[in-house]
């Protein structure tokens, strides 16, 4: 993706958000849609506040003051909300924009635009996870950046085991997908088994409310559904390059939820369902996202991107 191109998205979002007020009004309307309601006694009469950079409603009754913050991927952050914005804007391409992109389009460092992703990647994962497959669905016993091109399983350096699922339409195409890692190994041609299978049900399907079909056998796959994870795999090859284990599932989790979105909404819509995510999950903390990666020195060595 050309950089001129990601100029002009950012102009587009600079013309619709101009300022930190256009940025807090829009939060405040997502987290309170039908009116305030005080987070501790649930009172709904306030008194604004507005003599700081950031409002605070005063409940009427217990006297909390409340921001519209906490409890958001925004709380505690020391960046101008607008660029908080075209963030999510540019997050919503269709092959989504790396760390040192973003750095350069909204002029931040690398380590802030970086931090700043892995938020809405956290975010997506929560929220994600809340909504379970249900219906008509197909799991896969699968490897993500596995090369068609390579039969041997020493030529699939890079081959990592999945378990993914989706649920049908009525024609048999993939409409909501997931995809699980299952190893913190690639390249040795393992793939995922029973248990693996019988995991990713449990936490991701509706199984009361759904008919449930897996493939565990590499020769017998439900096809549109690896299509799926190959896409998966082409879509961040082509943004990141490549792309290690560590926060693999982060990636792959923004991959299957920005499809879902693109696929089922129009483009107002998801952002506002973008917006609705980032409001309805804390952030996660810098240090926690550290010592995933402190914790995954272990793995083997994948050549680096600007992820």
């Amino acid at each position: 993706m050309e950089f001129g191109m990601n100029t002009e998205l950012f102009q587009t979002v600079s013309s619709r958000f101009q300022s930190e007020a256009d940025c807090i009004e829009a939060i405040i309307a997502m987290k309170w849609p039908h009116g305030f309601v005080c987070p501790r006694c649930a009172y709904t009469e306030y008194t604004r506040l507005s003599s700081r950079r950031l409002p605070l409603f005063e409940c009427g009754k217990c006297g909390y003051q409340a921001s519209p913050l906490v409890g958001t991927i925004f709380e505690r952050t020391h960046l101008p909300l607008v660029k908080w914005f075209r963030a999510l804007e540019l997050f919503l391409l269709p092959d989504g924009i790396s760390a040192l992109r973003l750095s350069q389009v909204i002029e931040v460092t690398y380590k802030t635009a970086w931090l700043m992703l892995h938020k809405i990647r956290h975010t997506l994962g929560e929220c994600d996870a809340r909504e379970l497959l249900s219906g008509d669905v197909k799991v896969n016993c699968d490897q993500y950046a596995y090369d068609s091109l390579r039969y041997h399983p020493a030529a699939q350096p890079y081959a990592t085991p999945v378990v993914a699922g989706c649920t049908v339409t009525e024609f048999g195409e993939p409409e909501r997908v997931k995809i699980q890692l299952i190893s913190d190994t690639r390249g040795d041609g393992q793939r995922a088994n029973k248990h693996d299978v019988a995991a990713f049900i449990h936490k991701h399907v509706d199984v009361p409310t759904s008919t449930v079909q897996s493939y565990p056998l590499a020769f017998r796959l439900y096809l549109p559904l690896r299509k799926e994870v190959r896409a998966a795999w082409t879509s961040l090859k082509r943004t990141y390059v490549a792309l290690g284990l560590t926060h693999l599932q982060a990636y792959l989790n923004e991959y299957t939820v920005r499809r879902d979105l693109r696929m089922s909404f129009s483009e107002e819509e998801m952002r506002q369902n973008l917006l609705q995510m980032c409001v309805s999950i804390p952030a996660i903390p810098y240090r926690q996202l550290i010592k995933r990666h402190q914790n995954a020195h272990h793995q083997k060595p994948y050549f680096a991107a600007a992820a």
